[in-house]
């Protein structure tokens, strides 16, 4: 069976009152709105609706991606991995804002498989296909990480350091995260 999860406008929220839900983040009082919102669907049925609270901080990026049989979703200063099959939620904070997910399509790198690398302002992690983390590379800039390709092992990026414009390449160990040598 097919999964799809999308961002929900505020306009559709009410529509997925009947799905299953899910609270990212804690909200300031028991009327508090979420600041956004994840629907996922399991075939046609709306199943799950992940609601997303203030607490989980701002960035102007957010993603959101079925892989597998998990759904990874990024916005503000998480990343969070959420499992349809058992309705299991773990969040993971990042140094700064969310900045994007990379799979092995985004990428066209059959070498991370079922992994996912997730960007944020400053450092990169990468994921097991169950969603487990597998390591944490921090520091690798102060405003911007991006992958741009994973290849004989390695994952070739760039991070800003200088902004604007500040960008310097970085490589990293697939396995681990490590830096490469020059």
């Amino acid at each position: 069976m097919s999964m799809l999860a999308t961002f929900i406008s505020a306009e559709a929220v009410n529509d997925w009152h009947d799905a299953a839900r899910v609270v990212l983040g804690t909200p300031t009082n028991p009327t508090a709105a979420p600041v956004a919102a994840v629907g996922i669907r399991s075939g046609t049925q709306a199943r799950w609706r992940v609601d997303l609270f203030a607490s989980v901080g701002y960035s102007c990026f957010q993603d959101v991606r079925g892989i597998g049989e998990l759904v990874y979703i990024g916005y503000g200063e998480q990343v969070a991995v959420f499992s349809p099959r058992n309705g299991e939620l773990v969040s993971h904070s990042l140094d700064g804002y969310f900045g994007q997910l990379f799979t092995a399509i985004d990428l066209e790198s059959p070498e991370l498989g079922s992994s996912v690398l997730v960007a944020s302002a400053s450092e990169l992690l990468r994921f097991d296909g169950t969603g487990r983390l597998l390591w944490r590379m921090s520091e690798l800039g102060i405003d911007g990480v991006v992958v741009h390709r994973v290849q004989d092992g390695r994952i070739f990026g760039d991070a800003e350091w200088d902004p604007p414009g500040g960008w310097k390449p970085f490589r990293l160990h697939l396995d681990s995260g490590e830096a490469c040598p020059d």
